[in-house]
């Protein structure tokens, strides 16, 4: 029997940080995620084999991999995923655990007891401002770093990267202020990133790619009703965002 029955996936927190990509991407990177974590946590730095793991031609896994692979340790000859790591550490540790007490002749309510203690410990992180009390928990496969932040109101966008793709400082800075009003208006943990420079470069890449049916959230100045404040439109654009993923 396998000592890694199952990879554990925080749903609501995997969501989150995926809304940029498409449906084929996330079918993509769960692929790369579970390839990885059979593998024992490393898979190689080789685009003909990741292409057969997430099941496209080199062609197209080459198209979509800037994407992908932001979220991912890429080494020389390896790629590893911070996270994923940590989650196959414990799952180790607790396995170890588990053999050690059976071979004191420890029960298995006597571990179960010392887990749940060590459990309750532990301080809870809640994904809110840092303004706020953070409590600390376990954070989910995809995350990049220990605790998230709400935007920071310093946070200085890589225009340079905006330009490596092709968009000029004009659009980039446009960009910019849609991202910020979009992140500022989020409610509670949907604004909580772990790593906010790498949610700018995935924001910008899509607002490079849209095209026909495909928008990147809308300016207060051009879409405002008469008379709307700044506050009421970013409610009803908020109410609107939730709406379209309902």
């Amino acid at each position: 029997m396998s000592e890694r029955p199952f990879m554990q996936l925080y749903v609501s927190d995997f969501i989150g940080d995926t809304l940029h990509l498409s449906t084929e991407q996330i079918g993509a990177y769960m692929l790369l995620l579970m390839a990885m974590w059979n593998a024992g946590g490393k898979l190689p730095n080789d685009h003909a084999k990741l292409a057969r793991v997430v099941r496209m031609s080199v062609k197209k896994w080459l198209a979509i991999k800037d994407d992908l692979l932001g979220f991912f340790d890429v080494g020389a000859a390896e790629v590893t995923h911070n996270r994923l790591t940590k989650e196959l550490q414990k799952s180790e540790r607790k396995s170890q655990s588990r053999a050690d007490a059976g071979a004191k002749g420890g029960s298995a309510k006597a571990l179960k007891d010392k887990e749940a203690r060590l459990a309750n410990a532990m301080p809870e992180l809640q994904h809110l401002p840092d303004t706020r009390v953070h409590i600390e928990k376990e954070e989910p496969i995809g995350s990049s770093k220990k605790r998230g932040s709400r935007l920071p109101a310093d946070f200085k966008p890589d225009f340079d990267f905006a330009a490596s793709i092709g968009i000029d400082h004009s659009r980039a800075t446009a960009e910019f202020e849609k991202f910020r009003d979009y992140w500022n208006a989020k409610p509670g943990k949907d604004a909580v990133k772990l790593d906010w420079p790498a949610t700018w470069r995935n924001w910008i890449r899509n607002a490079r790619s849209c095209g026909p049916g495909t928008r990147s959230p809308p300016s207060f100045s051009s879409t405002a009703k008469a008379g709307q404040t700044r506050e009421e439109y970013l409610a009803a654009e908020r109410r609107r965002s939730d709406r379209s993923f309902q």
